[in-house]
């Protein structure tokens, strides 16, 4: 779509769900952290989970317009098909390994989960796991605590494919499409995090869909756009020690408005990475390969972890700061080499998206080849 490079915003997604990884590896490692280092340390986990909202503003938006373009009246279908072969493999792996590392909680290893609360394990909390329903006491809420953001995801899914019900359906389906996105925003509005991720991926949706307005890509190539980028996510660093900074990111209105504003220069970035060639689109390509595994790491890191240093905890391990820093590698290392494994089968969405539509065309639902589009 108007001429876009996906490679370097591989190496986006990729890159951010690396930052993640250590984030909260840091976190296990040292949970007594406290002052600059603990703020900023979640402000850095907290920005990669807000270019993650932007990143699928802009890809969602572009891989939409190639199945409208295809078949206005049908796009929906085959929309929902390529979100769920790419999304829901590793979201029921995550979800095994959840409810394995919940067991050997049960069995009598004290889990070292961020809240310590208890936590069920039954055929019910399963199933709210898999479709992302999940809520305080099961055990997908308390193990894997990095699955809010995906179940914000999954819902701007929704109302990105209403959206554009909206604009290109007939009659009452272009009513329909409207009011359920007013009403899907009414009903989140008060909800953690939903209006900003909105915000973010917004932004990032327009960037892709206006991004060949010859304005909005001279903003993006502009020379100070990363330099003020750059300074736009530092400035909350000045605050990093001051008490109440890590709950003011997600409670204070004027913390959080700045947040859904960062969604602007992240979406000019974006718009920069995939049109401009440059040192800065070559070196975010030369990180596409770890796009290939991002999806498996970012919804199984928390629950690897957690075992792995509360194994350690309760074995006694390697104790002092020695052994942390050695846990802390090890726990890195095993979560990145299982991750790089298990995407191997989870990960292939061309695959999964060929047996679904084989499904529906059995079932006849489908009779037409779908169209390509990008993740």
């Amino acid at each position: 779509m108007r001429g876009y490079r996906y490679e370097a915003l591989d190496g986006v997604r990729g890159l951010a769900a690396q930052v993640v990884l250590v984030s909260h590896a840091l976190g296990m490692a040292f949970p007594h952290l406290t002052g600059s280092a603990a703020g900023a340390t979640e402000w850095v986990g907290r920005l990669a989970v807000m270019v993650f909202f932007s990143l699928s503003g802009f890809v969602i938006a572009t891989s939409l317009t190639r199945l409208i373009a295809v078949d206005r009246r049908r796009f929906l279908l085959p929309y929902a098909v390529h979100r769920i072969a790419r999304i829901w493999p590793p979201l029921i792996l995550a979800i095994l390994i959840t409810f394995a590392v919940g067991a050997i909680g049960h069995a009598g290893l004290p889990l070292l989960t961020r809240t310590g609360e208890p936590y069920r394990l039954d055929v019910i909390v399963f199933l709210r796991g898999i479709t992302l329903t999940f809520g305080p006491g099961d055990a997908t809420f308390v193990i894997d605590r990095a699955l809010w953001s995906l179940r914000q995801e999954v819902y701007l899914y929704g109302v990105a494919a209403l959206a554009a019900l909206a604009v290109v359906g007939r009659g009452g389906w272009r009513i329909f499409g409207a009011a359920a996105v007013l009403g899907l925003v009414a009903l989140t509005a008060n909800r953690f995090f939903y209006l900003q991720s909105l915000a973010l991926f917004s932004a990032g949706a327009g960037a892709a869909l206006f991004g060949g307005d010859p304005r909005l890509r001279a903003l993006a190539g502009s020379t100070l756009l990363w330099p003020g980028t750059i300074l736009a996510l530092l400035v909350p660093l000045a605050f990093a020690g001051m008490p109440g900074f890590i709950d003011a990111q997600s409670e204070h209105p004027a913390f959080l408005a700045y947040q859904a504003a960062l969604g602007l220069p992240f979406a000019l970035c974006l718009l920069r990475l995939a049109t401009r060639e440059g040192a800065d689109a070559r070196g975010f390509e030369r990180l596409s390969g770890t796009a290939a595994f991002s999806y498996t790491l970012y919804v199984i890191h928390v629950p690897v972890m957690t075992l792995i240093f509360s194994l350690r905890a309760y074995m006694e391990w390697a104790p002092g700061l020695g052994g942390t820093l050695a846990t802390l590698a090890v726990a890195l290392a095993l979560t990145e080499a299982l991750s790089f494994g298990a995407a191997l089968v989870v990960e292939r969405p061309r695959f999964f998206r060929a047996v679904l539509f084989r499904a529906l065309s059995l079932a006849g639902l489908w009779r037409s080849a779908p169209a390509t589009a990008t993740t």
